[in-house]
Order: C-alpha cells, then sequence, then structure tokens
C-alpha cells in the first residue's frame, strides 16, 4: 500500500447525525470507486488529481473549484458535492439505517441508477396513497 493510499485511508470526513466519523475509504469503496470514476480507489483518485494530500488539513486545503473541476473531468457527478453526497448516501444504506429518510434515500439511490426519476416518484405516490 503507497502512502498515497494510507493517507487517502485515513482522512476523515465528518457525517452530520450518524454520531462519528467514517474515512473517505468507508464512504468510497474500490468497487463503488471504479464504477464511478476513472480511478481504482479513492487513494489513486486523490493520487492522480495532482494535489498534494497528506492528512485532513491538506484535503481541506484543496480550493473547492479545483477539486469540482477534477470531480466534473473524472467522474460521473459535476461536482465534489455530489460525489460525497453520492457516497454518503450509499455509506448509510449499506450501514443498514432504518427509518423513513432511509427508505427515501434508498429509493432516490435506485431512481438514479435506473435513470428513470419519474417513475420512482409515481412508485412513491402510490405508496403513500397519494
Amino acid at each position: 500500500m503507497g502512502e498515497a493510499e494510507t493517507t487517502a485511508a485515513t482522512l476523515d470526513v465528518e457525517i452530520g447525525g450518524l454520531g462519528g466519523e467514517v474515512t473517505l475509504a468507508d464512504l468510497f469503496p474500490s468497487p463503488w470507486v471504479e464504477s464511478h470514476c476513472e480511478a481504482a480507489s479513492i487513494s489513486e483518485f486523490l493520487e492522480e488529481s495532482g494535489f498534494a494530500v497528506a492528512d485532513q488539513d491538506s484535503f481541506e486545503s484543496i480550493p473547492t473549484h479545483e477539486l469540482d473541476r477534477y470531480v466534473d473531468a473524472n467522474t460521473e457527478f459535476d461536482d465534489w458535492q455530489a460525489m460525497l453526497s453520492a457516497g454518503v448516501e450509499r455509506y448509510v444504506l449499506e450501514q443498514g439505517a432504518t427509518g423513513e429518510a432511509a427508505a427515501d434515500a434508498a429509493d432516490e439511490v435506485e431512481a438514479a441508477e435506473e435513470g428513470d426519476s419519474a417513475d420512482a416518484e409515481t412508485e412513491d405516490s402510490l405508496e403513500a396513497g397519494v
């Protein structure tokens, strides 16, 4: 495991409401990265970015517009916030979160994967009796 991979795996991202911190590697496991990005892992993704990422502070010091541009050019996402949101959603669902919010998140993920959000909204309305 190279230095960049070790560093990326230990970077923490605070996830509000989840009661703790998770690593970028937790949010973005290699199979997920491979299917959504032009990299095999989050470590490789960051290493290929050219940004000097040595720790949490250096990651957070990356100018947002530059990170957004890199994400837009090398992933299926428009910006870092969209990529991070997708990673958080996947993580929450994988952790077996319960309740209506998790069910709604699962519906949104499924709809996005199918590329047909209109049908998902109709289905949700039917299930809710609306």
